[in-house]
């Protein structure tokens, strides 16, 4: 979420090696990868779609007859945000490898993170605190500690309950910028791998010790760390001079047998439940195919495996869904709201699921309204000042 516009810069091959990476100087060599609006907007879709569809009370009925599939993707798209995690990862660790040498390092990267995240984020905080009565929940998300409403005894209003993957993304940007300035890349992708295997034994720990599965363990910060690590162990790969096309391919396909191995070991402790292994081990099962994904988007840029997520509406969706992901559940709270007396006579007219579609079209008709407008009066001229943090 945080990094949705963030792109990096992959630097070429060495000269020495120019022959022996071709292939990676060919397909890893640019400024924009365009494909990564595209994967921007699978996590956003797969979010809005779970929202839009398990986000609000709807009649026991109103999924009858959908098809299994169909019922299950949506009912998991809150996994929308462990792929943003991934994303995020590696665009921002690439932006910090790829300037670590600069002058005005921290600088520039927390400037220009500042007017990326910050004036949305502050301005959604401002309007919805005038229509939730939760002044204690908005004064931690000024601090970025939204995430820890619960623990802290603070209700989560349902609308600007998003807020806590933001959170989390700039908990691990704190501290992030400064190891990857200090550390050379083999012990940085050590610490990421570290990372990557102690937080969901972290998980599994809290679980034992009788923490909330669904608000602790799933919001606070050092329990999802692992998906931007991940994020993050892309972004040294794909500048490796080991990083040749097939080299690239070979270890996307590695990540989904690990995953598979996992599920496969897992499965008789639970794995695909709630238990402390499910919890432990689920997000790392997604996480390794997100991560595949990724790297197979990012190597094969341009060709025909990635021109789906080159067109027009991924790009759309994937530039807007920053604001997007902190706005839709505030307005479906809206739209809800507004329609809430009329319900009964629109499920006897629509159907039941017929009406909680057509509520779902509304809500991303004002959502994707309202982050044009914010993309074109607010984001945009804030981002164009990023310039003097070049």
């Amino acid at each position: 979420m945080a990094a949705v516009l963030e792109k990096p810069y992959v630097a070429p091959a060495p000269a020495e090696t120019q022959a022996e990476t071709q292939p990676q100087a060919k397909t890893l060599t640019h400024t924009h990868i365009a494909e990564l609006d595209g994967v921007r907007a699978i996590a956003i879709w797969l979010v809005l779609i779970s929202h839009l569809y398990w986000g609000f009370k709807v009649p026991p009925d109103t999924y009858d007859g959908m098809p299994k599939l169909i019922y299950e993707i949506i009912s998991h798209g809150w996994l929308g945000v462990d792929l943003f995690f991934i994303l995020s990862g590696f665009l921002i660790t690439g932006i910090l490898l790829d300037s670590k040498e600069r002058a005005g390092y921290f600088r520039t990267f927390y400037g220009r993170r500042i007017l990326r995240i910050l004036p949305v984020f502050f301005l959604c905080i401002f309007v919805m605190s005038f229509f939730y009565n939760n002044a204690a929940y908005f004064l931690l998300s000024i601090f970025f500690l939204a995430n820890f409403a619960e623990g802290l005894g603070v209700p989560t209003p349902h609308g600007p309950g998003v807020f806590w993957s933001l959170c989390i993304e700039e908990h691990f940007y704190l501290l992030w910028p400064v190891l990857v300035k200090y550390l050379s890349r083999q012990r940085l992708a050590l610490l990421a791998i570290l990372i990557v295997i102690v937080t969901p034994a972290l998980r599994w720990w809290g679980v034992t010790h009788g923490m909330s599965i669904d608000m602790e363990v799933y919001s606070y910060s050092w329990f999802r760390f692992d998906g931007l690590a991940m994020g993050a162990l892309l972004a040294i790969c794909v500048r490796s001079s080991a990083a040749t096309l097939r080299n690239l391919l070979l270890l996307a396909a590695t990540l989904v047998a690990a995953s598979v191995i996992i599920t496969i070991i897992g499965r008789p402790y639970g794995i695909m439940g709630k238990t402390a292994v499910g919890v432990g081990l689920r997000y790392t099962q997604v996480s390794l195919i997100f991560a595949a994904f990724v790297l197979s988007v990012i190597t094969l840029r341009g060709t025909f495996a990635t021109a789906l997520l080159r067109t027009w509406f991924t790009n759309i969706s994937g530039k807007l869904s920053y604001c997007l992901y902190l706005i839709h559940l505030a307005v479906g709270d809206a739209v809800y709201q507004l329609t809430v007396a009329r319900n009964e006579a629109l499920y006897a007219r629509f159907g039941s699921f017929g009406w909680v579609t057509l509520r779902g079209l509304i809500i991303l008709v004002i959502s994707f309204a309202l982050a044009a407008l914010s993309q074109r009066f607010i984001e945009g001229p804030f981002l164009r000042l990023k310039k003097h943090f070049a």
